[in-house]
C-alpha cells in the first residue's frame, strides 16, 4: 500500500491538468446509472490511484454497495481543497469520503455513515505517544484547514494553537519535523500509514485517537437524493451478508471502522 502513496503523488501532476482525464477509465462512462465521485488524492488506505485506477477501502465499500442496487461509480482523485467546489458546481456528483457534521449539512446531503474514522496525534520520535489534546495546552498542533479537525480543536481546546498553513497530509507531518508544530492532528488510519511509509521511525504513533468521526458520501444539498437512498440500501446489504467485514479485513483496518448498528 505504501507504493500507492508514491504512485498517487506522481499522478497528481497529470491529474491537475484535466478533470476529465482524472476520472477512472475502468469503471465506465458517466450516465444515468453511473455516478461520479471524488476522493482525496494519496489518501491511503481509503483511496489511492494505481495505473490510473482508484483503489482502497472506500473504493471497495462504495463499489460493492452500489453494485447491489444496480449502480456504477467512477472515481477521480483530486486535491482536498478542490473537492467541495467541484461538487457544488456540478462537476462531480458527490464526495466519496466526507466527515458528517452539522455545519456541512447546511450545504451537503449525506448518506448513512459507511465507516468510522477519527483524529489522532502524531509527535516527533523519540517523544512518547500523545493520545490527548489536553496535554498540548499552549503548544501548536498542525492540521489541514479543509479537514474537520481544525475546527474541532479550536472549539473544544481553545488553549491549543492551531497551525493550518499546509496543503496536504505529508506537508502536515513535515511541519512537525521542521519544528513548526509540536504535533500533527490527522486521520487515525491515514496518518499512521503515511507516517510509517514516508517518515519511517521519525514519529511516535498514537495508541488511540482523540476523536471519532462518521464518514459518508456527500452530494450538493437537494440533489441526487435518490442516489443516496439507493446507496444506503446497498450498504445495508453488504453489511448483512459479510461482504463489508471481508473488505475491512482485506485492508487490515480495525474492526471499529464498521459503523455501530442503529
Amino acid at each position: 500500500m505504501r507504493k500507492g502513496i508514491l504512485a498517487a503523488a506522481t499522478l497528481a501532476i497529470l491529474l491537475a491538468f484535466s478533470f476529465g482525464a482524472a476520472w477512472s477509465q475502468t469503471s465506465g462512462e458517466a450516465g444515468r446509472d453511473t455516478f461520479r465521485l471524488t476522493h482525496i488524492e494519496s489518501f491511503e488506505p481509503f483511496a489511492v490511484v494505481e495505473n490510473g485506477t482508484s483503489k482502497g477501502l472506500t473504493v471497495d465499500i462504495l463499489t460493492e454497495a452500489l453494485a447491489r442496487v444496480g449502480l456504477k461509480v467512477v472515481f477521480a482523485a483530486q486535491p482536498q481543497e478542490k473537492e467541495q467546489e467541484m461538487v457544488l458546481k456540478g462537476e462531480a456528483d458527490g464526495l466519496s469520503f466526507f466527515a458528517i457534521n452539522a455545519e456541512r449539512k447546511k450545504a451537503f446531503d449525506f448518506s448513512d455513515p459507511y465507516l468510522m474514522t477519527g483524529g489522532a496525534l502524531f509527535v516527533k520520535s523519540p517523544a512518547p505517544p500523545c493520545n490527548s489534546l489536553k496535554g498540548l495546552e499552549g503548544k501548536t498542533v498542525v492540521t489541514p484547514l479543509k479537514g474537520p479537525l481544525a475546527g474541532y480543536i479550536k472549539k473544544n481546546f481553545p488553549g491549543v494553537k492551531v497551525f493550518t498553513d499546509v496543503k496536504d497530509y505529508k506537508s502536515t507531518l513535515q511541519a512537525v519535523l521542521d519544528g513548526k508544530a509540536d504535533a500533527a492532528a490527522l486521520n487515525t488510519q491515514v496518518g499512521a500509514v503515511l507516517a510509517g511509509g514516508s517518515f519511517p521511525g521519525k514519529f511516535s504513533l498514537p495508541e488511540r485517537g482523540f476523536l471519532e468521526i462518521p464518514i459518508g458520501v456527500a452530494v450538493a444539498k437537494g440533489k441526487n437524493g435518490d442516489f443516496l437512498a439507493r446507496f444506503n440500501k446497498g450498504l445495508k446489504a453488504i453489511m448483512a451478508d459479510g461482504t463489508y467485514d471481508r473488505i475491512i479485513a482485506k485492508w487490515e483496518v480495525p474492526a471499529t471502522t464498521k459503523p455501530p448498528k442503529e
